[in-house]
């Protein structure tokens, strides 16, 4: 289940210089787990070999969750945090904190429109078959198709698209994190609409998120609105968020791979900004600021929301009509 944890600063925040951050939200892929869904074919399909039941954190995936929290709360000062339901017996991953990590869940995976992506959009639908159908995206895909008629032969089920690729994948890449010999085949050798109704949500809703901090600076008012949101997500996720702002660098994220969004306050100017970064790596490092396109580091606010119009402005309560993919206003510029 998609979780989100929603988390408010008490006091104090992350400052470089004049700049400060006011305003984070925070998404991140999952930590170490088993696999979810195996193949047919695969001779690891029993979950008995296994640490834990298929799909759930491993207690390598605790302690790197556990990891990235300690870095969070430096970075963005004190934190509200629990200790609750310690851990017993194989659970215990740590001897010296009988501490393990809680799901927080939202509303069901299938009415999910913030992080899963799953719930019902007929114009989402209606775009992603128009896009699927397209001589573009099939000439792209036969690239692949002696690599899936491959897969296809050797793992006993159908692979007919990039998902069903991504999918094999996962499962023989956390199979060779945990040393499970590889069968023997394996040592051989998107639409901005779609962008718009499947990132929008999530864009949509930390813009909103940032609107409530700045006008409580501005205002100077008490201060009741989340300062930090943390969102728990997968791989896919954090792709199709990077590939719709036009910084994706096309490499899996890996667990725990992390992006921030931050609103930074100039003490000397008094302007608002947006800062991107983005940490793909198992080890916990100051993330890397990625370049806003058409716009650098520091992106001021009112400049993001125009460069991004198609995600802030558009969601799945307001384009899920069909027939509303109009693609004349989707390019950035």
């Amino acid at each position: 289940m998609i979780s989100l944890l929603l988390i408010l600063l008490i006091s104090g925040s992350y400052c470089v210089g004049d700049e400060r951050v006011r305003f984070a939200a925070v998404l991140f892929r999952h930590g170490d787990r088993t696999p979810v869904d195996s193949y047919p074919t695969d001779p690891w399909r029993n979950e008995s070999m296994w640490p834990v039941k298929f799909g759930e954190l491993t207690n390598i995936g605790k302690q790197q969750h556990y990891a990235l929290g300690q870095w969070l709360r430096k970075r963005y000062s004190h934190l509200l945090s629990t200790r609750m339901y310690p851990p017993v017996g194989s659970s215990v991953w740590n001897t010296d904190l009988l501490w393990q990590p809680m799901p927080v869940h939202t509303v069901p995976e299938k009415e999910d429109e913030i992080l899963s992506m799953k719930k019902p959009c007929p114009a989402y639908n209606q775009e992603y078959k128009k896009v699927t159908s397209s001589k573009a995206y099939k000439e792209r895909l036969m690239k692949y198709q002696k690599l899936m008629d491959y897969l296809t032969a050797y793992t006993g089920t159908k692979v007919k698209d990039y998902y069903d690729i991504d999918n094999i994948y996962s499962v023989l890449n956390i199979e060779n994190l945990y040393n499970f010999t590889l069968p023997v085949f394996t040592t051989e050798t998107s639409s901005p609409v779609l962008a718009r109704l499947k990132v929008g949500p999530f864009i949509k809703q930390v813009m909103s998120k940032m609107r409530d901090a700045m006008e409580e600076n501005v205002q100077s008012v008490h201060e009741k609105h989340p300062k930090v949101l943390i969102y728990s997500a997968h791989d896919l996720n954090i792709g199709s968020v990077l590939n719709a702002l036009g910084v994706f660098d096309n490499k899996c994220p890996v667990y725990t791979a992390t992006v921030f969004f931050e609103l930074i306050h100039d003490n000397t100017t008094s302007e608002h900004y947006i800062r991107i970064s983005y940490r793909n790596s198992t080890e916990i490092v100051e993330p890397h600021v990625l370049s806003i396109p058409y716009c650098g580091k520091l992106c001021p606010v009112d400049r993001f929301v125009q460069l991004y119009d198609n995600l802030v402005k558009y969601g799945v309560h307001e384009s899920s009509a069909i027939g509303d993919t109009d693609s004349d206003s989707e390019q950035i510029s």
